[in-house]
This record gives C-alpha cells, structure tokens and sequence, in this order.
C-alpha cells in the first residue's frame, strides 16, 4: 500500500482525487487544504509520496517543499498544479520535487498520469533507499568484502577490507587481484571467472598480500552477478584463528606444489609415513597407469606399484624415513603400466603437512636415474 498526502485549497478537487485515487486499490490518500496543515501532519507520521498543489493562500507549494526538504524529509514530491510556467517548473525540481504535473484536459488521462508519477516515486526512492541502507551494511561489515570486474579489478573495498590490507579505498581501487594475491595471475582470474559463472559461489585460499608486504592466508568466498550489463564479481573473507590461517596457507602452497611438480618432466610422487599416495606428477600417472588420488578418490599405495619382494624393504625404507626425518638415497624396483619392472634410484625426504602419522607427508622424488633391471647403482 502507498500512502499519499495531498494538499490542496480546493475541497472539490481533494474529494475527486481521492476518490479516484484510491480506485486503484494500492493507494490510500490523507487530505490537507493548506501546507500549514499538512506540515502538522508530517510531524505525526510519515508517508510514502506527497502530491500538493502550488498556488495555496499563504505558503505556496514551493514554499511548502523548501520547508519539507529544510525539515530533512526526503520523501517524494510532486507538485500537482494549474500554473505552468516554465520558471515554476525550473524552480520545483530546482527545489527538490521528483515531477511536476499540471492540471486540465482530459481527467480520465490526467489521473492516470499522477497515478503513474506516484508509484514511479516512490518506487524509485524504496529502491534508493534500500540501496542506501545496504551500502551502510557492506561499509559497516566486520568482515572485509572486495568487488572486482571480470577483469580482476578492485571496483570496491569496504573499511574492513581496506583495514585488513592497509591501504584506502582509493589505493585499492589503482590494483589487481594479482596486486593483491600475487600467486593469482591474469590467466587464472580468466579461467577462475569461467568456472564461477557454472558454480554460482567459490570459495578459495588467498594468500594477500598487505600494503606492508605481509602475507595473509584466507579463505575468500567468491560470488557474481550483473550490473548495467557488465560482470561484478563479489568476494568476502572471515576472521580466522591462527590454526585456520596456517591451515589456509598449507591448503593454498600445496596447490601450487602440486602444479609446479605436474608441470616437471621428472617423476614426482607424494605419499603418506603408511605409503598410501597422495599426488602423483603427470609423468609418474603416465610411466605407472595409475590415475591421480587427488582427482579421484581412489586408494593407491605404493606398495601397489612395487616388485614381488621387495615390500618388506620399502616398509623399513618409510619407517627409517619417518623416524629419521632426513633425506636418503634409495634403490627400489618398480612396475610399469605395461608390468615391465624397473629399479630406480630415487631420493626421498619428509615435508610438514596437515595429513599422516604425526602431521606430515612423506615427500618421495624420483627426478634423476632410471636403472634397467639386473643393473647396480655404484
């Protein structure tokens, strides 16, 4: 329901206006016939529109509208009258008024048009409104949110976003998401974007970067939506504790780790204290047959991928390993995709980690000598 006040010094006017008005079923109308009076009854309530004539014995309706604007009332306003000179039309939008309408002709066409003025206005200042009071929300957030464009541009931060990184919002709006997390490059916000845009919401480990070159690992969560027809990308954080944090860096080294060892010719694998594997390279997948653990989910141990007869030997190799915590040099025969053994000389070493026995992975390498079976390493 939209609620209206209308001033006017005609009480036949008012009671047709009325009438027809409310006619619509989504208005409710309250008369005044003069400003004064109605200036009385905004003190009492408010409403949605006001609508008032301009020519009225003592304040005339510019008059009553500098008064409503001076009084800090924001509330639609539109002047409903017989004068139509062009100075008066300047002077009320000038003034504040939203439209102005004049009165005569047809009443049928002529109540339409105010009808169509009224819901115009106060559409317009809802929306404005409740736009207002969620910018007040985001700048007021305890938690920082960010916008970019589907470029990787800061369009927006709010104050706990800028506090978190230490610049203004000014600065910020200079940098990239690469400014700010500097493993995030063009080519991956590209693809990143795509991949939101089938998800709806992402979430992802950042490690930004603050004015003061201090690494901050967060989890980000990532969503977009269309504004004037161009992509915006929103984006918010959390508080975490310190565990969260170093979890979070963990989480977002690793995947660089694994993208890094996937990109080397050699063999690379990643493997628990038990030697279940973790990650293997793209040239171990193809040397051994075995698909990546981290892409499907299917348990694979070492142990699998080893001769007849030599499992005893790669358990004491992990569990010397382990309580040793030092890199070693080891020789282990292997299967092929295609059954074929082969002994390798390969390196092994123990790296920090969330998963395994005691907190750790056991970090397995296999970059250098390959021997034929039946030959011996020197």
């Amino acid at each position: 329901m939209i609620t209206v006040l209308f001033v006017d010094d005609e009480p036949a006017l008012l009671d047709v206006s009325k009438l027809y008005l409310e006619k619509t079923g989504d208005i409710k109308i309250d008369t005044c016939y003069s400003a004064e009076q109605a200036l009385e009854c905004l003190g009492s309530r408010t409403y949605d529109a006001i609508v008032s004539d301009y020519e009225m014995p003592g304040m005339n309706g510019i008059a009553f509208l500098k008064t409503v604007r001076n009084l800090g009332i924001e509330t639609p306003f539109i002047i409903f009258t017989g004068r139509g000179r062009e100075q008066i039309v300047i002077e009320a939008l000038n003034s504040g008024a939203d439209f102005y309408l004049q009165k005569g002709g047809d009443p049928r066409s002529q109540f339409a048009e105010l009808v169509h003025k009224i819901r115009l206005a106060v559409e317009r200042f809802r929306r404005e409104g409740a736009l207002e009071v969620t910018r007040y929300s985001v700048e007021r957030a305890g938690i920082p949110i960010f916008w970019f464009d589907s470029r990787g541009r800061v369009l927006y931060a709010n104050s706990s976003g800028c506090a978190l990184l230490g610049y203004s919002v000014q600065e910020l709006c200079l940098l990239h998401i690469s400014d700010i997390d500097p493993f995030f490059s063009l080519p991956e916000w590209s693809q990143f974007i795509e991949r939101l845009k089938s998800h709806e919401k992402m979430e992802l480990h950042l490690i930004m970067r603050t004015k003061g070159q201090q690494n901050l690992p967060l989890p980000v969560s990532f969503s977009h939506g269309e504004f004037r027809g161009k992509t915006i990308i929103f984006a918010y954080s959390y508080p975490q504790t310190g565990k969260e944090r170093n979890d979070t860096w963990k989480k977002r080294m690793s995947s660089y780790q694994y993208m890094l060892a996937d990109a080397i010719a050699g063999i690379y694998m990643e493997v628990t204290p038990a030697g279940e594997i973790i990650f293997q390279n793209s040239a171990a997948r193809a040397f051994f047959g075995f698909c990546n653990p981290v892409e499907t989910r299917t348990p694979c141990t070492l142990f699998d991928l080893t001769v007849k007869g030599q499992h005893r030997s790669l358990a004491e190799v992990l569990s010397r390993i382990r309580v040793a915590g030092e890199e070693e040099l080891v020789e282990l025969s292997l299967v092929r995709h295609d059954g074929t053994p082969c002994t390798f000389l390969f390196k092994t070493g123990v790296c920090p980690g969330p998963r395994g026995i005691d907190g750790t992975y056991f970090i397995e390498f296999i970059p250098h000598t390959t021997i034929q079976k039946g030959s011996r390493s020197s």
